[in-house]
């Protein structure tokens, strides 16, 4: 008997020790990959703060002035401004905006809540995703052909919308699809449990739940638009001495006039001066959109707590 109770107790006193062990090696693990993790966010981050600061660096201090923000282009003689790009940038993305955003979230609304679940809407899902993946200049070269030359728009802002349109829509559907099925369906439940049909319960109940992610996800849609070069140098313009005022005539958004001055510009001897200001105004706007659409999004988020409450 006391042989029994010896032998019982090294095995206890063997199992804490392994145990002890263990816990050791799984907090030394857990310590270095911590350590890794905040060692690589840190390299992130200092990458992204050197790219940022440089870019502000150059512009701010050479070109960034109102004169420079609100002066026209000089085609060869030094001194011009960016006002028509900064024109073009949003015009663009109040025309794209226009189109994409009733299509992509009236496509979210049928796949969330009135298509049913089959081999049909798998294959959308999967296509739109698989679209959100191909590289913007592929949407450019195809607006090219079919927006400007078949349908004979030209370089022109609505060419370039369109393009832009269906280079986005699957984002949009996407983002608001995701931010439609985060709500609750004891919403949906107790709405049509008071005798509301389908089509008042989501206007009533689940898009004013789902506007949080909605808002967020068109505002970072419009800075990408500003932001879009690739897909808008074959189908918009590259330079421009004039606001645009119609549709269908040519512009110059920041990013492809950019592109301009770094690879041909060199008839402006202080290209490199509007190129570095204006890089410098449009992370500031593409900046000040994503600060927006968080922004936005918490206003949302609390006034859908507030309603709650009530």
């Amino acid at each position: 008997m006391l042989r029994q109770e010896t032998r019982d107790a090294g095995i206890a006193v063997l199992l804490g020790e392994g145990v002890r062990k263990a816990e050791e090696r799984a907090a030394r693990y857990d310590k270095a990959a911590t350590w890794a993790v905040w060692s690589f966010a840190g390299v992130a981050i200092g990458i992204l703060a050197f790219i940022i600061g440089t870019i502000f660096f150059r512009g701010i201090t050479t070109a960034l002035t109102p004169s420079f923000v609100f002066g026209k282009p000089q085609a060869i003689q030094a001194g011009g401004g960016i006002w028509p790009m900064i024109v073009s940038s949003f015009y663009l993305a109040f025309l794209t905006i226009a189109i994409v955003l009733p299509v992509g979230v009236g496509a979210a609304i049928y796949m969330s809540e009135f298509a049913k679940e089959g081999w049909i809407t798998r294959l959308v899902r999967f296509g739109a995703d698989s679209l959100s993946t191909v590289p913007s200049v592929v949407f450019g070269i195809f607006g090219m052909v079919i927006f400007v030359i078949y349908f004979g728009l030209g370089y022109s802002l609505l060419a370039g919308a369109l393009t832009l349109t269906l280079l986005n829509i699957p984002t949009v559907m996407r983002t608001t699809e995701e931010a439609m099925a985060a709500v609750p369906h004891s919403y949906r439940e107790a709405s049509m449990g008071l005798g509301a049909s389908r089509w008042e319960t989501v206007k009533k109940i689940v898009l004013p739940s789902a506007m949080p992610g909605i808002t967020t996800g068109t505002v970072l849609t419009v800075g990408r638009i500003v932001g879009e070069s690739a897909a808008i140098i074959y189908t918009v313009g590259l330079f421009v001495r004039k606001i645009p005022t119609s549709p269908l005539q040519p512009a110059a958004p920041m990013a492809a006039n950019i592109w301009h001055m770094y690879t041909e510009g060199a008839l402006v001897s202080d290209w490199m001066r509007v190129a570095n200001g204006e890089a410098a105004f449009l992370l500031i706007v593409v900046l000040v959109l994503n600060l927006l659409a968080r922004l936005l999004a918490k206003v949302y988020q609390k006034k859908l707590g507030t309603k709650e409450a009530r």
